[in-house]
């Protein structure tokens, strides 16, 4: 009912009964939930739903794609639901997005119902972006590592994470030990926001959290296994010397049989430190397939140099149980 009154609210303070669609910034919300509305009206129909009925099923078809409505904005939900509710009655479009839209504005995962001129193909890794070169494509991954800050009972600390899905961060348990409050920072515009904690583990060294936003870059978890040595990879963190801005570090892939505190790691010849600790390490076309856990000898040129990986297939048991299908696959 609230969302039938949403609708009608909006019908009311917006043309949408116009021969022509009308402009609005949400309107690929609208469109999003319309389009989606009309190709599931088929199949309620053949089992005979109601449309009040059908018009309660969008949170259910959000659900599968790792969305839950309540984590969207009210203003975005309200476009959803009128472009859904009209979809389903076999009502024309009535809203479009602005003529001067560049790229979506949608979560990744829901992307693809309408193509921008400066936005990647629905489902397009970044790596297939044609033209698009090596620093390129870091530049876009960049956006979905976050600067984990944490509270201390004696002081505070910080480490690096990765979105794997909407709202999903994925960083080390020894990052977020101990922390009495946990928030972290986007660099695009220093912004800060609470996270909670969904689980962790220290065998496997790694740690779940969650954002209560989705407008969000998102890295796919890769397969370890498929890694060779000397394969190129990127790490991108925070390192403790940086006050705001992330870094890349280019290196190879130095052995992938290494025990390191009982996780399954790959070894790098890449230099890290503290604060990059729960950031990822990505192939040249875009996958997880570590998530750094130790590193000696960043700091100091004469020592050694040992960084560690956890592998993301050992990894995979922890992220099946916690996170199961709301982290994002690169299968």
């Amino acid at each position: 009912m609230k969302h039938l009154l949403l609708a009608l609210l909006l019908t009311l303070t917006h043309p949408v009964l116009a021969a022509d669609p009308v402009p609005h910034p949400h309107g690929e919300w609208y469109l999003l939930g319309h389009t989606m509305a009309r190709q599931a009206a088929p199949t309620y129909r053949q089992f005979h739903y109601k449309n009040n009925a059908i018009s309660r099923r969008l949170s259910a078809v959000l659900a599968p794609l790792g969305i839950q409505a309540d984590t969207l904005k009210a203003s975005q939900l309200q476009f959803l639901q009128l472009g859904w509710d009209h979809g389903i009655i076999g009502r024309p479009l009535a809203i479009v997005p602005p003529e001067d839209q560049a790229k979506s504005i949608l979560p990744p995962q829901l992307r693809g119902y309408i193509t921008f001129k400066n936005q990647p193909p629905a489902g397009a890794n970044p790596a297939d972006i044609p033209g698009g070169t090596l620093a390129d494509k870091a530049a876009l991954w960049k956006k979905a590592v976050v600067k984990v800050l944490i509270k201390l009972p004696d002081g505070s600390a910080h480490g690096s994470g990765a979105f794997i899905g909407p709202g999903l961060i994925l960083t080390n348990h020894h990052v977020i030990e101990g922390a009495t409050s946990i928030e972290v920072q986007l660099e695009e515009d220093a912004s800060l926001h609470p996270a909670t904690l969904i689980a962790d583990q220290k065998v496997p060294d790694v740690a779940l959290l969650r954002v209560q936003f989705t407008d969000h870059e998102i890295l796919p978890i890769g397969r370890s296994s498929e890694c060779r040595e000397l394969e190129e990879v990127i790490m991108i963190g925070y390192p403790i010397f940086a006050e705001a801005s992330a870094t890349y570090v280019k290196g190879a892939i130095s052995s992938t049989h290494r025990i390191f505190k009982k996780n399954e790691v790959l070894q790098l010849d890449i230099r890290s430190n503290h604060g990059n600790s729960g950031g990822p390490v990505i192939t040249t076309d875009g996958r997880i397939i570590g998530i750094l856990t130790f590193g000696l000898g960043g700091l100091n040129p004469e020592l050694s140099q040992f960084t560690f990986a956890i592998k993301t297939d050992f990894v995979r048991p922890f992220l099946e149980e916690h996170a199961r299908g709301l982290y994002q696959s690169a299968e």
